[in-house]
């Protein structure tokens, strides 16, 4: 049983975008009953849904189901009984279906004269087949991540096939050596190893099965440069666009870092990383935080294209890089610089004179780092009144690790479309951050994503909404 009572929601309250989404709404739902709410944009439908699977907290009011007070239960322990699905599935993938289902998805995603029920032909499939077989079966886990989400991003750019001339950038790390630890111990209990161990297991092959996949012959590499792998891998894919090199680049990043032993675990643990919350939960920037949570991430990759290219084939332009900057602590391996001069430095010479919207914090929830990169935004920005939105994609997503900073860019990407930024979990907040507890739709043009990592690695990048 459902039983809503009197719930109501404000949106930007006591500021000239104030909406009031949801005044005293009362529902009453027995097992069984199915049910369909009516009405015109804006009447408050979406919200209400928000408001039952716990996107944001209600102003007033409670919610209860069969009997427990779920009002202020956050959203990731609503999932474990309430599902949610949005109004347009074709937004994103779907990870119960099959690749070629989502590739399928992807396809239809990009093609603007197909009817919304069509679906690809057998020879798209035969050809999204034969890319990926040869990955699956003869490279690491890392590759065909990478493989599978570049192909998955072609089809979302509405390309056939990529530029020849196109480079190809991806930010991993050294964990895919799990894959080798865990064929050594297969190679102890049976006797039997891969026979492609060692290619497998080569940080080079990523890149190489993610060109062979999609025939590109420009400059093609991985970085490995800690967590700010990926953010750099994507820069460097503007910088080449930028000095003339080519009009695409394939960029974004991967990690697989599971070993049977769980080596890597363990070391991030006695590092005093990985976080001590019993539920496994991570709160950055606030005074609870103590450490991230690992995701497997998979991959998420990127299409950059100069600009007359895109609007040569009519593309659509989901945002517009406009600026990239990387830097080096020369501090220590494991410690940012703690009074983050170098870091500040080079976010400064990023922004310039430009108004940010949304900050895409590192945030890893670690005790240090998040004090630091505080500190820097207080110290760029002025006050809290003075910052942009600022959050931490890790908060829900978990630390990718290598990858982090594609999907963060991803989501920055997001929020310009929707004007919306997301909300994070709760805790005390760090004094004077204008941190992001609850997801806010608000303007945003400019959105910075930076990444530190280890080694004293620093990359950010600025976006802005297109709007030519």
């Amino acid at each position: 049983m459902l039983q809503i009572s009197h719930i109501s929601k404000t949106f930007n309250p006591g500021t000239v975008n104030e909406k009031k989404a949801l005044n005293g709404i009362d529902l009453h739902l027995d097992a069984g009953d199915f049910v369909t709410i009516l009405g015109s944009n804006g009447t408050g439908k979406s919200t209400l849904f928000g408001a039952i699977a716990g996107s944001f907290v209600v102003d007033e009011g409670t919610i209860r189901l069969d009997g427990q007070n779920i009002t202020s239960l956050p959203d990731y322990k609503r999932s474990k009984f309430i599902g949610r699905l949005f109004q347009d599935p074709l937004k994103g993938t779907a990870p119960s279906m099959t690749i070629e289902e989502n590739l399928a998805l992807a396809y239809l995603r990009a093609s603007e004269k197909r009817s919304p029920f069509s679906v690809v032909t057998a020879k798209d499939r035969a050809g999204f087949r034969e890319k990926l077989a040869q990955v699956k079966t003869r490279g690491s886990t890392s590759a065909y991540a990478a493989t599978k989400a570049s192909l998955l991003a072609l089809q979302d750019a509405g390309l056939e096939q990529a530029d020849e001339d196109a480079v190809v950038f991806i930010g991993n790390d050294s964990f895919s050596m799990g894959e080798f630890t865990n064929e050594i111990l297969r190679f102890e209990q049976e006797q039997k190893m891969n026979i492609m161990v060692v290619p497998m297991t080569m940080q080079s092959s990523i890149d190489s099965w993610v060109t062979i996949a999609l025939g590109t012959h420009g400059m093609s590499s991985v970085l490995n440069m800690a967590c700010a792998s990926a953010t750099t891998a994507v820069g460097w894919g503007y910088d080449n666009i930028q000095n003339g090199t080519c009009s695409m680049a394939i960029c974004g990043g991967t990690t697989y870092i599971s070993d049977k032993n769980l080596t890597m675990n363990k070391g991030f643990e006695y590092l005093k990383c990985s976080t001590t919350d019993p539920d496994g939960m991570v709160y950055p920037f606030s005074e609870e935080r103590n450490g991230f949570l690992f995701s497997e991430g998979g991959a998420c990759m990127l299409i950059l294209e100069e600009l007359e290219h895109a609007l040569r084939r009519n593309a659509k332009i989901y945002a517009e890089i406009t600026g990239f900057e990387s830097s080096s602590d020369a501090y220590g391996i494991i410690a940012m610089q703690p009074d983050g001069t170098i870091i500040e430095r080079m976010l400064r010479k990023l922004i310039g004179d430009k108004k940010i919207d949304y900050y895409n914090a590192h945030g890893t929830s670690t005790i240090l780092n998040d004090e630091i990169e505080a500190k820097v935004l207080r110290n760029i920005f002025g006050h809290k009144e003075q910052q942009p939105a600022i959050n931490s994609s890790k908060a829900f997503l978990g630390h990718n690790l290598a990858s982090s900073g594609a999907f963060e860019l991803a989501i920055c990407v997001d929020s310009i479309q929707h004007n919306k930024v997301h909300g994070n979990l709760g805790g005390t907040i760090l004094e004077d951050l204008n941190y992001t507890l609850e997801t806010r739709e608000l303007p945003v043009n400019t959105a910075v994503s930076a990444s530190f990592g280890f080694g004293g690695y620093n990359s950010a990048i600025l976006l802005e909404r297109y709007k030519g």
